[in-house]
């Protein structure tokens, strides 16, 4: 192991433990409240929730499997790429979020889709997401807070607007000039930008906006489940929550899955609607959710994946290369 990677580590672990720290100070802050507080599992909620988050997740699954099968041939069928996807997303917990992305190319070798495709359909993904979490979260702020003159929120939100819009007709040579010629100048590489379809970059971020949906209805059931206080007429909220916290944990590439990073984002955000002992405890008890739906998807993926042999195929493909 380099020291590079030896950073990596020490650098993730920091964070974990700030964080940690973090939320030690506001429970000891808030003592009397966490104290009062009182578990009362109700597990038909908590089933409900893990149930309805996994369809955000499998909309995530499906707006990988639309992009990469806009470039191949054969086409994935949904039960390979929950196989391929899930079984890799697994990796984000190990620190530098690149494993994730070196699996899925590893895995999609034989399919005759290449790196950079793989990379630039992340790319997509994450600028996609970003946006239709920037429109949630501005929505939220100025025209459900109203904390900028009306004036001023139309003006900014219709500059965002803009900005996607500008994006989604020349995504290619923005992010050929932003991110691909920069990576191929300092690690003097050839990614060639690919181009992609303006109606299927407009069909992904209307899924990204529907994905976010079940993700607050789980984050309600959950809140149900565990015996805190919570609002469903707070949706919009949850969703500007859930919206924030998932592209800081993403921008955050030295934690390991955003650990830290949401949860902290999520307290911040969730003091604004929700008392003290819902914005401490509701974070952890999500991230416990989110590990567990994730440690079924990939278990569902690994099965499907033997089940068809497809992850010994891809060991024979890479053997005889």
């Amino acid at each position: 192991m380099n020291f590079k990677k030896v950073l990596q580590y020490i650098f993730a672990l920091a964070i974990i433990v700030a964080v940690g720290y973090f939320f030690y100070l506001e429970s000891k802050k808030n003592w009397d409240a966490i104290r009062a507080y009182h578990f009362a599992i109700d597990f038909y909620y908590i089933a409900a929730s893990i149930i309805v988050m996994m369809i955000g997740f499998l909309m995530e699954t499906y707006i990988w499997q639309i992009l990469v099968n806009d470039y191949l041939t054969n086409k994935l069928n949904f039960l390979v790429s929950i196989a391929l996807y899930n079984t890799t997303a697994m990796l984000k917990y190990m620190p530098g979020k690149i494993w994730t992305y070196t699996a899925q190319i590893a895995l999609m070798s034989s399919k005759g889709i290449s790196k950079a495709v793989l990379i630039y359909i992340n790319i997509i993904c994450f600028i996609c997401l970003t946006f239709v979490s920037a429109i949630y979260v501005l929505y939220y702020y100025f025209f459900y807070l109203q904390m900028t003159p009306w004036g001023i929120s139309i003006l900014i939100f219709i500059l965002l607007i803009f900005l996607d819009f500008v994006f989604i007709i020349w995504n290619t040579p923005i992010i050929n000039y932003l991110i691909i010629h920069p990576i191929n100048r300092i690690f003097k590489r050839e990614i060639r930008p690919i181009k992609m379809r303006k109606l299927l970059l407009v069909y992904v971020q209307l899924l990204y906006l529907f994905a976010y949906v079940p993700a607050a209805i789980g984050m309600y059931f959950l809140a149900k489940g565990i015996g805190v206080e919570i609002s469903f007429f707070n949706i919009l909220p949850i969703i500007a929550t859930l919206s924030l916290s998932l592209v800081l944990g993403y921008i955050a590439f030295f934690s390991p899955g955003g650990l830290g990073i949401r949860e902290g984002t999520m307290f911040v955000m969730l003091k604004q609607f929700s008392n003290i002992k819902t914005a401490l405890i509701l974070p952890i008890a999500m991230r416990l959710i989110y590990i567990i739906i994730e440690l079924l998807l990939g278990i569902i993926g690994i099965l499907v994946g033997m089940k068809y042999g497809y992850f010994s195929n891809q060991v024979k493909n890479r053997q005889t290369q």
